[in-house]
């Protein structure tokens, strides 16, 4: 990708954002505006505004709280890491009615794919969709995966911890080829259009480090990252990403080079790539630190 290419992406990333925010103000603002002259509205607009109400209590109430485990979403940014593993505190994240839909329907579509290939051996495909939890088993009984704590199965998920690397990562499944006995790591992405459009034959840079994460963490080589159109609901696995022992070494190196930061109660150096700033939960306590 050309630094032109990138220029002008960052530039559409940025626009695209601020839009985001001021959308949000204004539906605050509008919100305020409505509270406050809420015995005037109209049956269905009050029965609209409660519904969405509701919904961002509930989320906010059932929040999983953060821990201090590495998150392979966040390894863009060895500050964000550092921040992590020393419980910072995070910036005030209200909950967003659109915010909770476009998740949950992420989730949605997620078990629906996972429901396909839980049907595929059956119906003679030849894929087999593997238990994360008996694959870390088997792995274990010849003396793999020997760090790895299943924690718990969420929903089309496998909540796991890497006790070594300090990982905590959500495992969307595993596939084997039944022919060739090959498996394959299976990550789901719902992205929009917009994000969908730039795949070609690649996968999206932003999810390299987190495959990479869990083939290392896995003891796999290979991942089909699946994309689906959020906006139509059309599917890609744009290629065979393949993980080699040096993207794995180089892994476990930044993994540890954050540690020596935790250890010695340094932040690390800002990142370079500003677009990684933008939805961090970090901004405050990072802009204290310089």
């Amino acid at each position: 990708m050309t630094h032109t290419t990138m220029t002008l992406e960052n530039k559409i990333l940025a626009d695209i954002h601020s839009i985001k925010l001021r959308r949000q103000k204004m539906s605050r603002k509008l919100l305020n505006i409505i509270n406050s002259n809420k015995k005037q509205l109209p049956a269905n607009k009050k029965f609209l505004m409660d519904i969405m109400s509701c919904a961002e209590r509930i989320e906010a109430e059932h929040r999983r709280k953060g821990s201090s485990y590495y998150k392979p979403s966040s390894l863009h940014c060895m500050r964000n890491m550092y921040f992590t593993r020393t419980k910072a505190p995070q910036d005030p994240s209200p909950s967003e009615y659109n915010s909770i839909g476009m998740a949950d329907t992420g989730t949605a579509r997620h078990e629906a794919i996972q429901n396909v290939l839980l049907k595929m051996k059956e119906m003679g495909y030849d894929w087999e969709y593997v238990d994360v939890g008996e694959y870390i088993k088997k792995k274990q009984s010849f003396g793999k995966c020997k760090n790895i704590k299943v924690k718990e199965q969420c929903g089309a998920e496998t909540h796991l911890i890497d006790t070594v690397l300090n990982l905590s990562f959500r495992c969307d499944g595993i596939i084997r080829r039944i022919s060739t006995n090959e498996y394959y790591l299976f990550e789901f992405k719902n992205v929009v259009s917009f994000k969908f459009n730039q795949l070609e034959d690649h996968c999206l840079d932003q999810h390299h480090n987190q495959v990479i994460c869990y083939c290392t963490a896995l003891d796999l080589d290979k991942a089909f990252v699946t994309y689906e159109n959020r906006d139509i609901c059309t599917l890609e696995v744009p290629e065979i990403f393949e993980v080699t022992q040096d993207m794995k070494d180089w892994l476990v190196g930044y993994i540890q080079e954050c540690e020596g930061y935790v250890e010695r109660m340094i932040a690390p150096p800002k990142t370079e790539d500003t677009k990684n700033c933008r939805f961090c939960r970090y901004k405050n306590i990072c802009r204290k630190v310089g």
